[in-house]
């Protein structure tokens, strides 16, 4: 329903046919989707062809979202509504949040042993080529590309290295 601008393509279909019980059905769809202004379209160029149309809400209750009208894709509103349906049930099977951690300089230092696992499936999801070997070099300071050509050509090796700054960032604000 968000792929369309305005009532002119239905009107033409439900003029053709008659089509006034189906015609108060989808007005009262846009309305129901907030698109106020195509659903009045419908009942006035229905009206005024001489059909008396009677609006009616196919739907059980008002949508969850707005929907939006200029999305490259109608199945953005689609998701976005599934979204809104499922979070409530899926929020309720999830644990509740752990909260801050008691022991702060213990939860630092578990943060600090599963770097190399975290950077390496990151980095390895993102499509650069790393090893676990690579990255400590990068963590311990052994990575030196001002001084060795191998680093300094080594875009995997980049990509390491701002992944182990922004890590740092991350860690200070933990």
């Amino acid at each position: 329903m968000a792929t369309f601008r305005d009532a002119s393509e239905l009107l033409r279909i439900l003029l053709a046919g008659g089509q006034s019980v189906v015609a108060g059905r989808i007005a009262g769809a846009f309305s129901n989707i907030g698109r106020d202004k195509i659903a009045e379209d419908i009942l006035s160029g229905m009206r005024s062809a001489g059909y008396q149309v009677k609006t009616n809400d196919p739907f059980i209750a008002p949508s969850p979202i707005s929907i939006l009208s200029r999305q490259v894709s109608p199945y953005v509103n689609r998701l976005r509504l599934m979204w809104q349906t499922m979070r409530e049930p899926i929020l309720e099977d999830f644990p509740a949040a752990p909260g801050l951690p008691e022991n702060i300089n213990g939860y630092l230092q578990l943060v600090s042993d599963n770097f190399v696992n975290d950077a390496y499936n990151s980095l390895s999801i993102e499509g650069y080529r790393v090893s676990a070997d690579l990255i400590e070099r990068v963590r311990s300071g052994q990575w030196q590309p001002e001084y060795a050509d191998s680093d300094r050509q080594q875009r995997d090796a980049l990509a390491a290295r701002g992944y182990w700054q922004a890590f740092m960032e991350v860690k200070k604000r933990l």
